[in-house]
């Protein structure tokens, strides 16, 4: 088995490999070009492996995780796309849920996204599916013909979305619209609601398509480049591409629907949070994924990513599976600035990588977070990103040294400033993941990982008042470690409509369930790993009669008699865990149903994990000393070791330095780490 992942990031590509048994882990300055920046990421992993690309036995598995979907919206650089929709629904795009996140603000702009195929773009078609599934008006072929027509010679639409009324029911006007359009405008790309999101629910329902056909042929492009690039390199290479919902899927899978690219990056790194924490016997984790722009924080709950079927993306709702994680914009490129008042900001404004904080001189001007680190001692300027990148200190103290100059303050004093803040920001964002849910973050392990978390992790933990942090072997890669052991997998869903859970009809419910298995089977059979067993997840959206909205539950195999109580008493037990009451006297209906099926990543050997680490009981001694300030305690000489020193069982008193080529970590006076069996660094705090 051999395993390359790679993390796209704004400032970094992050790298990590398992070659010929052994863990190899790499961070490199991210390239604008995203293609070539994926194949430098292979060279530089088989490099370190000294593996020939060229040799005839060699077979890896590429993994990949990127932006270029979110990019795509983000900066509005989508395709052209037409909308067809079931006559007198065309504008259901625009109109949205009439919600407003901002009830006061008269100059918000428009919270549904029209941009995607404005109105002169979106054609109604004569056709209609009654709510039951049956055929009240047929589909016109000419019609559809002549919509398309007029799309393509008037809009020059790139992409087309079909999202017909009621085809979660009864796809037919669908699958038909497809094939015309496959037939009377070959080339043309296409997505079909019953294909993206076969679920209820309208508005979100031609959102998902609208979105996915938007991104298609940049991902379609993407796929296809990346795949010949790689191939180019002379190896026996698969590609496979992270999904939203912490899954892997094939380059057919994604192509299939490149809606499920969105956020990849991030929900892998939750995915190797979960898998780090889980080794170390910790089973309820709180990911803190520090990189250059943002940080990005994830409950993990019982050994479980949390996955939301309702995500969005830039306010926009975007129903695919999401690890469901909370941003806020403060990361090592985070820019510092003053306000009219005098007061101090961080954010959410980034250096980026080009220019980057002023310390990389290139060409940044401006006082930013890794700035700061390097005032407060925190960070080695000639140790970074494993050597790739030398810093430039007396930069970052000439910016730092501006921004305290205007605010009546001293070096040190503004880099403190400017660090509070940071950790104030961090702690807020925690705590909307947890105590909004009703969970006390006191009772988790923070799980600090990215580039940048290790500089701050104890800090926050301090704050919120967290007892242990856990630090995994290679924090600034793990996003891509996390794409090593996800798991292979497919979603699919059906939307049922039965009024009382406790009367369905088990037998029907069985027998869809059992077809959307049947389907993920065949899927991961096809595009999957070979000779793993696929395994299903079974769960029901349900909610009591009159509510608006479904509570996910998850559901027994088979679902007979009893599995219908256990449903039903299942969903009490969420709704009172969501909002903390229940009624089991109310009628409970079942809504859609849902099965995620997947084929489980080979666990990787600890002794793999742990790698060149000193056994335990060696000798171990910091490398050098240096000057750091903390909060609360100023200036103090601090050791600084190197991870790779450190005994298994060996454990360090703070205040101290860890070093290593992809992240450094801080702790801070009074704290205590030790490195476990596993390799994991556990600060307690």
């Amino acid at each position: 088995m051999h395993k390359i992942g790679i993390d796209i990031g704004g400032t970094f590509t992050d790298i990590a490999g398992f070659i010929n048994g052994q863990m190899y882990y790499a961070k490199a300055p991210s390239s604008p070009d995203v293609v070539q920046g994926v194949v430098d990421g292979v060279r530089l992993m088989l490099e370190k492996a000294e593996v020939d690309p060229r040799r005839d036995d060699l077979e890896i598995t590429h993994i990949h995780g990127t932006t270029i979907a979110t990019n795509a919206l983000l900066e509005r650089k989508g395709a052209r796309i037409g909308l067809l929709t079931t006559e007198g629904h065309r504008d259901a795009l625009e109109l949205g849920r009439m919600k407003r996140s901002k009830l006061y603000d008269f100059q918000a702009p428009p919270e549904t996204p029209g941009f995607l195929a404005p109105g002169r773009m979106r054609i109604g078609i004569a056709e209609r599916t009654g709510a039951d599934g049956s055929i009240v008006k047929p589909l016109e072929a000419t019609q559809v013909i002549e919509a398309v027509r007029h799309l393509r010679e008037r809009y020059d639409i790139e992409a087309l979305a079909v999202c017909f009324l009621n085809s979660y029911m009864n796809p037919a006007h669908e699958i038909q619209a497809g094939e015309i359009v496959e037939t009377a405008f070959p080339g043309l790309l296409v997505s079909l609601s019953h294909r993206v999101n076969p679920m209820f629910r309208e508005y979100e329902r031609v959102c998902c398509t609208a979105f996915d056909a938007y991104v298609r042929p940049k991902v379609v492009h993407y796929v296809r480049q990346l795949e010949a690039e790689l191939k180019s390199e002379g190896e026996d290479a698969r590609l496979h591409l992270m999904q939203s919902g912490g899954g892997v899927g094939s380059a057919e899978m994604t192509i299939d629907r490149p809606v499920t690219m969105f956020l990849s990056g991030p929900a892998a790194g939750v995915i190797g949070a979960r898998y780090a924490g889980g080794i170390s016997g910790h089973g309820n984790l709180i990911g803190f994924d520090v990189g250059g722009t943002s940080t990005d924080v994830a409950l993990i709950q019982g050994g479980k990513a949390q996955i939301t079927r309702e995500g969005k993306v830039a306010s926009y709702p975007l129903r695919v599976p999401m690890v469901d994680m909370d941003t806020v914009g403060s990361g090592g490129g985070s820019i510092a600035w003053i306000d009219a008042g005098g007061g101090l900001h961080m954010g959410p404004e980034s250096a980026g990588a080009v220019p980057g904080p002023a310390c990389y001189d290139r060409g940044g001007d401006r006082p930013t977070s890794t700035d700061a680190s390097i005032v407060l001692g925190y960070l080695n300027p000639g140790y970074f990103a494993e050597g790739t990148l030398k810093l430039r200190d007396d930069l970052s103290r000439r910016v730092i040294g501006a921004l305290a100059e205007r605010l009546e303050l001293s070096e040190t004093e503004a880099a403190l400033g400017m660090y509070r803040i940071l950790i104030s920001q961090m702690a807020d964002a925690i705590k909307l993941v947890t105590v909004r849910r009703g969970l006390d973050p006191r009772e988790s392990t923070l799980v600090s990982f990215g580039g940048g978390g290790g500089i701050y992790a104890s800090a926050v933990a301090r704050e919120i008042g967290i007892k242990e942090v856990l630090v995994p072997r290679s924090p600034g890669t793990l996003c891509a470690f996390g794409m090593l052991v996800a798991d292979f997998e497919t979603d699919g869903g059906r939307t049922v409509f039965v009024k009382n859970t406790l009367l369905a009809d088990s037998a029907d419910i069985e027998a869809k369930y059992r077809e959307l298995e049947a389907a993920g089977e065949a899927k991961l059979q096809a595009e999957g790993i070979a000779g793993v067993p696929v395994r299903h997840r079974r769960t029901a959206e349900m909610r009591y009669e009159g509510q608006g909205y479904e509570l996910e539950v998850p559901i027994e195999a088979p679902f007979d008699g009893p599995a219908r109580a256990l449903a039903a008493k299942g969903f009490h037990k969420v709704h009172d865990k969501v909002y903390g009451h229940f009624n089991p006297e109310r009628i409970v209906e079942l809504v859609n149903l849902r099965v995620v099926s997947y084929q489980s990543a080979a666990p990787l050997p600890d002794d793999v994990l742990t790698g060149d680490l000193p056994p335990k009981g060696s000798p171990f001694e910091p490398y050098a000393k240096r000057e750091a300030i903390f909060p609360d305690h100023g200036g103090m000489t601090t050791p600084v070791f190197r991870r790779n020193v450190i005994p298994l069982e060996g454990e360090i008193e703070g205040p101290a330095i860890i070093e290593q080529a992809d992240t450094t970590v801080v702790i801070h006076p009074g704290q205590t780490a030790v490195m476990d069996r596993v390799g994991n660094v556990i600060i307690a705090c």
